[in-house]
C-alpha cells in the first residue's frame, strides 16, 4: 500500500469513526430523553385515575358558597404580590378519595362508648330517628351522628361563666395540650392531623349565649383550639430515575419537602413529600374544634376543662386515587374578578373573627398572595380536591382597611379525561446513581 493509499484509508476510517460516534451520541440523547419522560409520569401528565370515566368525576365538581357583599361594590382588583406576578405553582396535583363510612350495626354501641368517654351516662340515650343519638346532663348536651360518629358537645353558657370566675383561663399552649391529650384519649390519632399545627382563638361569652373574640387572655373565658390537617400534593421516592432533579425543581416552586427515610431490601429509601394545608369554609375555624376553659374538677383536668367540641372528621385515603391538571392561577383570578369566585373571609384588619359575618361594601381588593390548598367541607364529599386561595388587603367604601380570602376550584374541569393507564417509572437498581 502506497503512502497515498494509506492516507486515503486513514481519512476514510476517521470519517466512519466520527459518524459512529455521532450516532452513539444521538442514541444516548434519545435514551436519556426517553428515560426522563418516564419519570413519575403521573406528575408529567395527569392520569385522571379516580374514576374510570370522566363523567363520574365531573359530577363532583366543587361548589363553594360565597359570602355576600353589601351594595355599592366596585369589585376592582389590583395584583401586588412580592414578585409583581403570580408565582409558579404545580400544573398537576394529587386528588384523594374520602373513606366515607356507612352506618354499621354497631353504631349505637359505638356511640354509647363515645358518650361514656365524654362523661355522659351511656344508657341515658335518646334516639333521633335513624340519624343521630343524644344525651344530656345538668349542664351539657351531646349529639352523635349514627352514620359516622361525628358529634357536637356543648355546655350551658351560664355554667361556663360561673366556672370561669373561679380560676384562670389556661394559656393558649396549655389549651392546645389539654385538647390534644383529650382527643387522643377518645381514640383520635391520624397522621394528616398530627402534622398540622393547632391554632387558637380567645373567646368571650356574651350574655345572650353567643361568642365573640376576646382581646387578651385575661379577658377570655375560653380558648378555642382548632385542629388543622395537611395532605401531600406530590410524593417522590428517591429510587426513581431522576428523583433528585424533580425534587430540586419542585423545591423552587413549593419550598422544602418533608423527608421520610426507610430501609427497603437493605437499601435506604428517602420519600420526599410536598404538602399543603387542607382549608375549610370558615378560614379561621377547622372542622374539629375544642373549647378549653377553667377546670371544673381539678382531679379530672382534661375532661372538666373542655366545654364544647365540634367534631367533624372525614377520613381520607392515605394514597392519592389519581392526579389531575390544574387551571392556571391567573385564570382563577380572572374568574374571581368576573364574580365567579367564592368570598370566604372579609373582615376589618383588627375585626372580630368569631362573630357572624355581616355584608360589607368594598372599594378595592389588593391581591397579595395566591396559594394552592385542598378544600374540605363540613358535609360529606367523595373527593378531596384543590382550590386556589387568593388573599390580600381590602379597602372598604369608608376607606378603612381589612383582609379577604377568595376560593376558586383549581382543577381544570374542562379538560378532565377518562382514566389513563401510565407506565411504571424506571427504578434505580444501584446506590449512588441519583
Amino acid at each position: 500500500m502506497t503512502l497515498t493509499e494509506a492516507a486515503f484509508w486513514t481519512k476514510r476510517f476517521g470519517v466512519i469513526a466520527l459518524a459512529m460516534l455521532g450516532i452513539f451520541g444521538i442514541v444516548v440523547i434519545i435514551l436519556t430523553t426517553s428515560s426522563k419522560k418516564n419519570i413519575l409520569p403521573q406528575y408529567i401528565s395527569a392520569n385522571f385515575a379516580c374514576t374510570e370515566e370522566k363523567e363520574a368525576f365531573l359530577t363532583n365538581k366543587l361548589t363553594i358558597p360565597s359570602l355576600k357583599l353589601a351594595s355599592g361594590n366596585s369589585m376592582y382588583f389590583e395584583l401586588q404580590t412580592d414578585s409583581g406576578k403570580i408565582d409558579t405553582l404545580p400544573n398537576i396535583i394529587n386528588v384523594y378519595k374520602f373513606e366515607n363510612p356507612v352506618q354499621s350495626l354497631s353504631s349505637q354501641a359505638d356511640a354509647k362508648i363515645l358518650a361514656n368517654k365524654l362523661g355522659f351516662t351511656a344508657e341515658k340515650i335518646t334516639r333521633n330517628g335513624t340519624e343521630s343519638y343524644s344525651w344530656s346532663d345538668t349542664n351539657r348536651t351531646l349529639v352523635v351522628l349514627s352514620k359516622n360518629l361525628n358529634f357536637t358537645m356543648k355546655t350551658n353558657v351560664a355554667y361556663v361563666k360561673k366556672i370561669a370566675a373561679t380560676g384562670t383561663t389556661p394559656s393558649e399552649q396549655e389549651a392546645k395540650s389539654i385538647a390534644v391529650n383529650f382527643l387522643r384519649s377518645i381514640g383520635f390519632t391520624t397522621s394528616d392531623y398530627s402534622n398540622g399545627t393547632p391554632t387558637t382563638t380567645l373567646i368571650n361569652l356574651n350574655p345572650d349565649g353567643s361568642y365573640s373574640e376576646a382581646s387578651s387572655l385575661s379577658e377570655a373565658e375560653l380558648v378555642r383550639v382548632d385542629f388543622n390537617r395537611n395532605k401531600s400534593m406530590i410524593t417522590i421516592p428517591s429510587n426513581i430515575v431522576g428523583a433528585s432533579t424533580m425534587v430540586d425543581s419542585f423545591k423552587k416552586k413549593l419550598g422544602e419537602p418533608s423527608t421520610e427515610t426507610m430501609i427497603v431490601n437493605d437499601e435506604r429509601l428517602d420519600i420526599y413529600t410536598f404538602n399543603t394545608a387542607v382549608t375549610f369554609l370558615n378560614t379561621n375555624k377547622g372542622n374539629i374544634s375544642v373549647y378549653v376553659g377553667v377546670a371544673a374538677d381539678k382531679n379530672n383536668k382534661y375532661l372538666s376543662s373542655i366545654y364544647q367540641i365540634d367534631y367533624t372528621y372525614w377520613p381520607i385515603q392515605e394514597t392519592a386515587c389519581g392526579t389531575y391538571e390544574l387551571i392556571n392561577p391567573n385564570i382563577a383570578i380572572e374568574k374571581i374578578q368576573a364574580g365567579e369566585g367564592s368570598l370566604v373571609y372579609l373582615n376589618d384588619t383588627k375585626g372580630d373573627t368569631v362573630v357572624d359575618y355581616t355584608p360589607k361594601s368594598v372599594k378595592k381588593f389588593t391581591i397579595l398572595y395566591v396559594n394552592l390548598t385542598y378544600f374540605e367541607t363540613a358535609a360529606e364529599q367523595p373527593y378531596l380536591q384543590p382550590v386556589y386561595v387568593i388573599s390580600g388587603e381590602v379597602i372598604f367604601n369608608n376607606d378603612t382597611k381589612g383582609e379577604f380570602d377568595f376560593y376558586y376550584p383549581a382543577i381544570d374541569y374542562d379538560n378532565v379525561q377518562n382514566k389513563i393507564v401510565q407506565p411504571e417509572p424506571e427504578v434505580v437498581e444501584k446506590k449512588g446513581l441519583l
